[in-house]
């Protein structure tokens, strides 16, 4: 067996080896120099970690003052002395974050571009230093905003309303005889300010990031100054005009002119009205229908009605009628007032002069005080008719009575019947009643206002003759009579008025009253042994 010394061969090989181990030293010696050295970048928390972006600015390694200076160059700096303008009445005002206390939190985001990453400890972080060179997560660092507070903004708003509310001014509102002038007061303003706050809270945080100027004009909520209520103010100074009237004492009350004013042309001229304007409405006056000076002129004016009846020889009758007719003269009427005969003469009494005469009670003929007073009342009667006023109460006689057309009379008696009736006309009457020679003569006068007339009408539905007494007397010549009664018919009897218009034609014909008359027997006295067979 023979051998071969190979010298350079074994050489050689134990260079490779040495190579390899030098460069494991090596390798060695530079991670341990790249550890030191990631571990003096991430020593005392003062770079900061990959990786960590501003936009395109990359922030690795940096230290806390650097990141702050990047933060400024990038205009984050800047908004401290940022503010915007508010506008308000007559006022402008520059607001700054600051005084708002928003501002960009730059300790906050450095805060966390320093913390990124980082375990805390020192040698696991010099490790995720020395991973990050060749990869790792990136955070996108944003600068968060403080928002505002509310002491700030609510002493701003205070500020404001301060400067703007105002109470809205007094309406004046003058009346004189010829118009109504209404100034209308100063506009109010009104803040709210929790939509104030609202509105600046939002400027605020949209001037933080705006770029250049931002202006906020504020108007306060107009407060218009009361208007007075036209329709109040109508019902207080409108009225309707009044007419002349004659009042319980029969004096002319004078008329009133009506006032008021175009309520509809008010209500605009005051909706087009500036605050501070006067508005001048003008009134309007309606005169009255009738005046002072035309109801005097209508007052008693027309003769309505009248009647002659004649009298008696039997002179307490006609005393009698006198002292009734006194009482009835020169009576004053007014519209709707009630007339009653017996309330106006009172009780027929001696002391008052009424002396015994004819009457008749319950169909027997006696001596009454104050008896023939009928005929005034009957005269009446027939004149009111004749005026067209309303009768209220009316009794026919027992029998009919001579001075009057059948149907037109009317009983009266203390304690009834009585004779009433009511003036429904629109004007007073006056009642006139006296004795003229031999006439009992009657007028009714007032205020006529058409061309037409009535005329009294009756119609004689049933006769019931009378019949004849005869009675024997001693002293009664023989062949001759005396008569003591010339008797009376019985008869129903109806009346009417007849209403005709100024040219004479009838226009209607009202049934009036339905009379029933008793009969009454003649009484004959003749001499002893000639009564009649």
């Amino acid at each position: 067996m023979s051998y071969k010394r190979y010298g350079p061969q074994t050489r050689s090989g134990r260079g490779w080896l040495l190579g390899i181990l030098i460069f494991v030293l090596l390798l060695v010696l530079a991670c341990g120099g790249a550890f030191l050295w990631a571990k003096a970048q991430v020593s005392g928390n003062a770079r900061v970690m990959p990786t960590v972006r501003l936009g395109d600015t990359d922030l690795t390694g940096l230290t806390r003052s650097q990141v702050q200076e990047v933060l400024r160059n990038a205009g984050y700096g800047g908004q401290a002395g940022r503010s915007f303008t508010l506008r308000y009445g007559e006022e402008e005002r520059t607001v700054t974050l600051e005084e708002l206390g928003l501002v960009p939190d730059l300790e906050a985001a450095v805060d966390r571009a320093m913390a990124w990453e980082r375990s805390w400890n020192v040698d696991r972080d010099a490790l995720t230093w020395l991973r990050g060179q060749v990869r790792s997560r990136v955070l996108e660092l944003e600068v968060p905003v403080l928002k505002p507070t509310e002491e700030p903004l609510a002493a701003l708003c205070e500020d404001v309303a301060a400067a703007l509310e105002a109470e809205p001014g007094r309406t004046v509102v003058f009346a004189d005889e010829e118009a109504i002038e209404i100034t209308l007061g100063a506009s109010g303003a009104h803040v709210d300010k929790e939509a104030l706050l609202t509105l600046l809270r939002s400027v605020a945080e949209n001037a933080a990031g705006a770029q250049g100027t931002y202006t906020l004009e504020y108007a306060p909520e107009v407060v218009p100054a009361e208007a007075p209520d036209l329709e109040e103010l109508y019902a207080d100074l409108a009225a309707e005009p009044v007419n002349a009237v004659f009042d319980e004492s029969y004096q002319v009350r004078p008329e009133k002119a009506g006032r008021g004013f175009d309520l509809e042309a008010a209500k605009r001229l005051l909706a087009a009205a500036e605050p501070g304007e006067t508005v001048r409405i003008p009134l309007v006056y309606t005169e009255p229908e009738v005046t002072a000076e035309t109801l005097e002129g209508l007052l008693f004016r027309d003769l309505l009605a009248s009647v002659d009846t004649p009298l008696t020889a039997d002179e307490v009758r006609t005393e009698n009628i006198r002292l009734a007719a006194e009482r009835v003269d020169d009576t004053i009427l007014l519209p709707g007032q009630i007339f009653s005969y017996n309330a106006a003469l009172g009780e027929r009494t001696e002391e008052k002069g009424y002396g015994p005469a004819n009457a008749y009670l319950n169909g027997d003929l006696v001596q009454e005080v104050g008896g023939g007073i009928c005929q005034l009342s009957s005269a009446l009667y027939w004149c009111v008719l004749l005026a067209d006023e309303e009768v209220l109460e009316r009794t026919n006689h027992a029998y009919y009575q001579t001075y009057l057309p059948y149907g037109f009379d009317a009983t009266v008696s203390w304690g009834g019947p009585d004779f009433s009736f009511r003036l429904r006309g629109d004007y007073p009457i006056r009642i006139y009643a006296r004795i003229e020679g031999n006439q009992l003569h009657v007028e009714l006068w007032g205020t006529k206002l058409d061309e037409g007339h009535i005329e009294l009408e009756y119609e004689v539905n049933e006769v019931v003759p009378h019949g004849t007494l005869y009675l024997e007397n001693k002293n009664v010549r023989s062949g001759s009579q005396v008569i003591l009664d010339y008797g009376r018919d019985g008869m129903t009897v109806t009346t009417y008025r007849a209403y005709y218009d100024g040219e004479g034609k009838l226009l209607e014909r009202v049934e009036e009253a339905v009379n029933e008359y008793a009969s009454r027997d003649a009484e004959i006295i003749v001499a002893v042994g000639e009564l009649p067979r």
